[in-house]
């Protein structure tokens, strides 16, 4: 027996052909919508990937997590991480970080740490992916060249500068680990890398910007422009407004510069230096208070030059951290400890809750208001780093 299609009229054909056609376009128009708002949709560049900024919660700002080693800034071989020595730094470093995640409400979770250990001196991707799987909150690694009044700049760096086309270089490299992963520091200088991305760029000076420091700083800025990644700073009592003047003529957007360890000289003479704060955040830069707890750097006095900074109307400019580093190799420096045991290693037991359970509730007793702290903690933290 034999079936028959129904017959469409010429009216009803197009029609029906219009109607579908319509259909088409407006559900291509719909994806590639989608698709093109996906591609501009600033996200923060995690360990373990892009997460949407208002997924964060408090962030701390300047943390190191769980090591950092100098070696290769004095030409020697990094430290060896045995798998003992992994272990044990994970299992210590994961209930630090736990221990700050308790500390925090629904509204402030699951929480963010930038660890801004730069290249070569003791950045490792995976062992921070391996930290980030143990934990609830986030980590956002730095890509960069960091120096300081105690350290020297790092050889490949020098060596990079000094090339032709030195500074451009060095922006390359910077903007490799942003877009498509961090080097690994297993091989020799830019040898391998990961699929491991950067989320920052960590520069420094020391207590005068240095011609090489110059250099790393400039690429710095180039790489920002590029990639929209922001740029956050170690200064060395004092420097922060060479720094930040430096960047902005470079390229670098004020809105995309972190000037960072701010609360003890920052004008190089004043304990509390707050019209050197208040230059900076007028260049429409942050200011970071990163080390809340150190000496020099006590909460009290901490929060009272925040507080003065809000009262001023500049709270959306302002980061809070506190610049821990639970590891320190001194294997390079001391021949009397075998350098691939925990001992070659100087721990300190870090506390990351100085900032949720005290610098908080003594900017509240002091009048800052609960908007405030979630701008300071949360709202600019998510602002800064998402791009």
């Amino acid at each position: 027996m034999s079936s028959q299609l129904p017959t469409l009229g010429r009216r009803d054909f197009l029609f029906t052909a219009a109607a579908a056609a319509t259909s088409a376009v407006v559900a291509s128009t719909t994806i590639n919508s989608a698709v093109a708002a996906n591609k501009v949709l600033p996200r923060v560049h995690t360990v373990l990937g892009p997460v949407p900024p208002e997924k964060l919660g408090l962030t701390l700002m300047h943390e190191h997590a769980p090591l950092v080693d100098w070696s290769e800034l004095y030409e020697f071989k990094p430290a060896p991480l045995v798998p003992a020595v992994r272990n044990e730094m994970l299992k210590k470093m994961t209930a630090m970080l736990q221990a700050f995640e308790a500390t925090l409400t629904d509204k402030q979770s699951p929480g963010a740490i930038v660890e801004c250990t730069p290249i070569r001196v003791g950045r490792d991707p995976r062992l921070l992916v391996d930290l980030a799987r143990r934990v609830k909150c986030h980590l956002i690694a730095a890509t960069g060249f960091w120096c300081e009044a105690f350290a020297p700049q790092h050889p490949w760096a020098i060596q990079m500068g000094l090339e032709k086309g030195g500074i451009d270089k060095i922006a390359q490299l910077y903007i490799r680990e942003i877009r498509e992963g961090m080097e690994d520091p297993t091989g020799q200088w830019g040898e391998k890398f990961t699929n491991v991305k950067a989320g920052v760029i960590k520069i420094g000076t020391s207590a005068y910007m240095t011609p090489s420091e110059r250099r790393c700083n400039t690429a710095a800025a180039i790489a920002s422009s590029e990639t929209g990644c922001p740029i956050t700073t170690h200064t060395t009592d004092g420097g922060g407004l060479e720094q930040a003047r430096l960047l902005l003529a470079a390229g670098a957007k004020p809105q995309r510069v972190i000037i960072g360890h701010m609360g003890n000289k920052d004008d190089r003479e004043q304990d509390e230096a707050y019209e050197y704060q208040r230059q900076l955040v007028e260049l429409g830069c942050y200011v970071q208070f990163d080390r809340v707890g150190h000496d020099s750097y006590a909460v009290d006095k901490c929060a009272r030059q925040i507080r003065r900074l809000v009262e001023a109307g500049f709270a959306e400019q302002i980061l809070v951290g506190h610049d821990w580093a639970p590891y320190f190799y001194r294997g390079q420096f001391d021949s009397s400890v075998p350098n691939n045991t925990i001992d070659a290693w100087t721990f300190k037991d870090s506390d990351y809750t100085i900032v949720t359970k005290q610098l908080l509730p003594q900017l509240a007793a002091a009048g800052v208001s609960a908007k405030d702290i979630q701008a300071i903690t949360i709202d600019n933290p998510a602002r800064v780093l998402a791009f």
